[in-house]
């Protein structure tokens, strides 16, 4: 009996060895052919040189040169190898110890579109599986096993996804998992990818240590120029031409303990190179853009709102934005730095501080056209210290430098400078709109409407309802001169004026002090000679405000102004100068103050008269006797205007001009009756006056230019010294500055071609150069106040033997 025994055994013995080693033989031949015949969906196949082994002995699986195919030159899987061993005897322990799992050189397709989710040639969202609805309910499951992996390791990986038409390349070079212990209570984890996005580098590091839902995870990330462009299918039509890379690295802490969950990120550093996308006709380009942190710490308790603290430094360089169809320019920022921007989220309530935000090197709004220059420009403004909190916005202080800034108007009363934006939808494309997708879109917005004002008063609730916001600023100041250039191209002749700003202020703002005074500050000069300084203070948050202003603006020429008023008047000023003094107060809604006017040496001609001493230029003479009743013995015009009343309707007096027309009018009434009878022959009254009047006073000569001369030869350069010394010797003599050209300087034959527009305006060019040379040297180098040269309108000649000159006039 027992040698049966013995002999069964053997048998039995034996024939298991002889099935194991069956199945270890024939198991490729086996498993290929079930395979085909009941495991794959049709057209699929598993070719003949793939090889799926089965060791029963060691429950070792071995795959080589796997390949599913849907015909012989279209794989939808590959597989170089697969090594995977099962500890058997380990389930005897509630343990699966997976002591071998290797892959290498797997590659698999993945095709996504609208219908179809397709991965290696097997079909999950076809239209079968979106009509079979499954219905599954949740149970909770007991799982009594730990799962053991020593290691686990994925080398040589390619997923080729095709998501639409774009695509995509996820090489994964190698991954490595250590030390895997899974179970209900426990999970640790070692694991390490190296791998490729589109050719980007990516490497994922992360080690887990949870015992019942407590403990530690940590996550290294380093990915860098991650391709932007392969992201166009995924953006809302609105967007287009995404472009740039992107690069990240962090290090990751996430604690869970106590029922919260603490993420810290620490050395973060994010990276946007070559940036460009385009919306709604805009191209929008960054050449480099940095966001880097230490730590940032996200605490997410288990019944409380989130909180935030972290402190970032962000950079960016190279912003532009254009125009597409024009190419015109918007916006250029070469560089805008934010040092230490503190961001603290507690109970729903963010507070923000930062240490410094500066903006580098930025135009604005720039045509194509050659010769018109940026609306704005400047070189650097700089916000130092700002806060924020729910009821508080504070700077410390504000500085700026490099101000340019181009008004020019063009003949509508345009800007020329500044760059309209043309809409990308016409109101054509808009009414040719079906009126379903128009209802669908208003439904759309009011919905979000709805949803923004409710998130709105949301919030606006968990702030105290009764809280002002606080609003301070310490100073806003101008480091350097701000230049202003202006030209208005709708009046003829243009009107063109330079402001230069050389210093500009403003501080105290404190909405927190109504009675804390604001002070603000502005001086400096136009075109070369006129110079203003304004002064004021205020408490624009008292409740009646208080205003107070003194404003001082000296030698304002006048002849530029005529291209206003001589439609109106049918007069141009001759020439003149404009002494402005202004100090007045406002309190709540009353103005209080005076106004000063000093107008020096001011004359009138008749309007679009280019010629010297013609009848209709004496046609002025009239307005010129009325206007002489205000001079006083130098010639010059003072007017006191008492400024008085509400806002709404501010009055202004004229007490100084009454009594200076009292006092004069009846010495002139004489005069004022034969001008205004005797208009023929007002050429040889003016003279008879004019000889009457000025008899004890000084004529000067003329100073005769050669043709197109305008720099000053030897003699002339004697003759305004001559002239310095005569100055200075009558400390109360102001003198007009009358540039007259003739034909010659443009070297014009036919002087009946001297009126039309373009021989205008070079005839007067050339005037205004000989003026302003002579009067820059006579300032500059002889020092003679410019105050008392005054500028004429150019004046053209075309009379027999006219010579080229400047005429003085006292």
């Amino acid at each position: 009996m027992s040698r049966y025994l013995k002999r069964l055994s053997k048998i039995i013995v034996i024939s298991f060895i002889a099935l194991y080693f069956v199945i270890w033989l024939m198991s490729p031949v086996i498993i290929r052919y079930v395979i085909n015949t009941y495991g794959l969906p049709q057209p699929l196949l598993l070719t003949d040189e793939s090889s799926i082994r089965y060791n029963p002995f060691t429950a070792h699986l071995t795959i080589s040169h796997l390949e599913i195919k849907t015909d012989a030159k279209n794989k939808t899987l590959q597989l170089q190898s697969l090594d995977a061993e099962l500890k058997l005897h380990q389930l005897l322990f509630d343990k699966i110890y997976v002591s071998e799992f290797s892959v290498n050189g797997i590659f698999i397709p993945v095709t996504i579109n609208d219908t179809s989710l397709n991965i290696a040639g097997f079909e999950l969202m076809g239209e079968k599986a979106a009509s079979e609805e499954v219905e599954t309910t949740p149970s909770e499951t007991n799982f009594p096993y730990e799962i053991i992996i020593p290691q686990l390791t994925l080398t040589d990986a390619n997923i080729a996804l095709m998501h639409f038409s774009q695509k995509h390349n996820i090489q994964l070079d190698s991954v490595t998992l250590d030390n895997i212990l899974l179970s209900q209570s426990t999970q640790d984890i070692n694991l390490n990818v190296v791998s490729h996005l589109n050719g980007a580098p990516i490497a994922i590091a992360l080690n887990a240590n949870l015992v019942k839902q407590q403990g530690q995870i940590k996550l290294d990330v380093d990915a860098d120029n991650i391709a932007l462009a392969p992201a166009n299918a995924f953006l809302p039509p609105a967007l287009s031409a995404l472009d740039g890379n992107v690069s990240y690295a962090s290090k990751i802490i996430i604690t869970m303990e106590d029922g919260q969950i603490a993420l810290d990120v620490n050395d973060l550093l994010f990276a946007v190179k070559d940036f460009h996308i385009e919306q709604d006709g805009i191209a929008i380009g960054v050449d480099e853009q940095k966001v880097q942190a230490e730590r940032v710490a996200v605490l997410l308790p288990a019944d409380s709102p989130v909180s935030v603290n972290t402190v970032l430094n962000y950079s960016v360089s190279g912003i532009s934005a254009k125009s597409i169809n024009k190419g015109e320019l918007l916006a250029q920022i070469a560089d805008i730095e934010v040092s230490n921007f503190a961001l603290a989220y507690k109970q729903a309530i963010p507070k923000v501080a930062v240490e410094r935000v500066r903006i580098a090197n930025s135009e604005f709004s720039k045509t194509l056209a050659d010769d018109i220059p940026a609306l704005a420009s400047f070189n650097e403004l700089v916000l130092n210290n700002i806060k924020y909190e729910p009821e508080l916005v504070a700077i410390d202080n504000i500085t700026l430098s490099g101000l340019i800034a181009h008004l020019l108007l063009d003949k509508d009363k345009n800007i020329a400078t500044l760059v309209t934006l043309a809409n990308v939808k016409s109101d054509t494309d808009i009414n040719m709109a079906e009126p379903e997708q128009l209802g669908k879109a208003n439904e759309e917005i009011t919905k979000a409407k709805e949803e923004s004002s409710n998130a709105d008063k949301a919030n606006s609730d968990a702030i105290n309802d009764n809280a002002e916001l606080v609003f301070k600023l310490g100073s806003f100041t101008l480091l350097d001169q701000a230049k202003i250039d202006f030209k208005d191209s709708s009046v003829t002749p243009h009107y063109e004026r330079n402001v230069s700003i050389e210093h500009l202020s403003l501080s105290g703002i404190d909405s927190s002090k109504p009675e804390q005074e604001a002070l603000f500050a502005m001086k400096g000069k136009s075109d070369k000679y006129a110079n203003f300084d304004i002064k004021g203070r205020g408490l624009p948050f008292a409740t009646q405000q208080k205003f107070n202003v003194n404003a001082v603006v000296k030698e304002v020429s006048l002849p530029g102004v005529s291209s206003y008023i001589k439609d109106a008047l049918k007069y141009e000023i001759e020439s003149g100068q404009l002494d402005l003094t202004i100090e007045a107060s406002l309190t709540g809604t009353m103005l209080d103050g005076d106004v000063d006017l000093l107008l020096r040496g001011i004359e009138f001609t008749a309007a679009d008269d280019h010629e010297a001493g013609t009848l209709t230029d004496q046609t002025s003479v009239p307005f010129n006797i009325a206007l002489g009743m205000l001079k006083d013995s130098d010639g010059n015009v003072e007017l006191s205007l008492p400024l008085s009343g509400d806002t709404s309707s501010p009055s202004f007096g004229f007490s100084g001009l009454l009594t200076l027309l009292v006092k004069q009018a009846t010495m002139s009434a004489a005069k004022d009756y034969l001008m205004t009878t005797f208009v023929p022959y007002a050429g040889v009254m003016k003279i008879a006056m004019a000889a009457g009047e000025f008899a004890l006073k000084l004529r000067i000569n003329d100073l005769n230019y050669l043709a197109s001369e305008v720099e000053l030869n030897t003699e002339q350069l004697e003759f305004s010294r001559q002239m310095s010394v005569m100055l200075a010797d009558r400390g109360s003599v102001n003198v007009k500055l009358c540039a007259i050209a003739t034909a010659s300087d443009i070297d014009l034959s036919d002087t009946s071609k001297v009126q039309q527009p373009e021989n205008i305006a070079r005839l007067k060019a050339i005037s205004q150069q000989r003026v302003e040379i002579f009067k820059a040297h006579m300032v500059d180098q002889l020092k003679v106040p410019s105050s008392r040269l005054l500028f004429c309108t150019p004046q053209i000649d075309t009379s027999d033997g006219a010579k080229s000159r400047i005429k003085f006039v006292i």
